[in-house]
C-alpha cells in the first residue's frame, strides 16, 4: 500500500505495513526509486482529487499499473473495524535529551553531500535511496530515531523500516534543519577554507 497523505496524518494513523510517500514533495521520484517502475501499489488517498493527482504523477515516472485504491481511504478502513498503526514522532530537543542518554540509535537518511556538510556525531548514515537494495545496519531491537533534512524522507524511511519488521521506529520532526536551528551540536566532514 502506498499512502501519500502528509506525514503527520500518516503518523497519527495508517494501514499497517503501508509505505508513506507524501504527495507534497518529490512523490513520484521517490516512488519510482523505492517501489520500482514495475510496482503495482494499492493507493491510499483522502480525496478523489488527491487520488487523481497521485496517479498522474506516478504515470509520469512509469508506474502506470496501480492495483487500485482503498475505497473511502483511512475512514473506510476504520469503518470496517480494522486497526490502524501509529508512528511516534519526537522533536529535536527530545532527541537531544534521549540520544545523549543512549535511549535511541540515530539514523540519518540524507544524501552524502548533506551528510558531509554536517551531521550529528554519533548518527549512523544510510541514504534513503539505498533502502531498496539493502536495509541499514542497525539493531532491529533497539529504539531507532530517523532524521533527514526536514522530515519528508525520514517519514518515508520510518514507514519502510516498519514494513520491514523494525517495530521501535520514531520520526524526528523537522530533521537536521530543526537540529541546526536549535543550535544543537554537529560535526562536518568537509574541510572549510579560511
Amino acid at each position: 500500500m502506498l499512502d501519500f497523505r502528509p506525514g503527520d496524518q500518516f503518523a497519527a494513523g495508517h494501514v499497517p505495513g503501508s509505505i508513506n510517500i507524501p504527495l507534497s514533495g518529490q512523490f513520484a521520484s521517490w516512488a519510482g526509486i523505492l517501489l520500482g517502475l514495475s510496482s503495482r501499489p494499492l493507493l491510499v488517498a483522502t480525496s478523489p482529487q488527491q487520488l487523481s493527482e497521485a496517479r498522474t504523477r506516478l504515470v509520469r515516472v512509469g508506474i502506470d499499473d496501480a492495483r487500485g485504491y482503498l475505497q473511502d481511504g483511512i475512514e473506510g478502513w476504520v469503518r470496517a473495524g480494522l486497526n490502524l498503526a501509529e508512528l511516534p514522532q519526537i522533536t529535536v530537543q527530545q532527541l537531544n535529551e534521549h540520544f545523549g542518554a543512549d535511549k535511541f540509535q540515530l539514523l540519518d537518511v540524507r544524501r552524502k553531500p548533506e551528510w558531509e556538510t554536517g551531521h550529528i556525531e554519533a548518527a549512523a548514515w544510510w541514504p534513503l535511496e539505498d533502502f531498496k537494495t539493502s536495509l541499514p545496519q542497525v539493531d532491529r531491537n533497539a529504539p531507532i530515531a530517523v532524521l533527514c533534512k526536514g522530515g519528508y524522507r525520514s517519514m518515508i524511511a520510518c514507514s519502510w523500516l516498519r514494513r520491514e519488521g523494525f517495530r521501535n521506529v520514531t520520526n524526528v520532526i523537522g530533521g537536521f534543519d530543526a537540529w541546526e536551528e536549535a543550535r544543537l551540536p554537529f560535526v562536518t566532514e568537509v574541510p572549510v577554507a579560511v
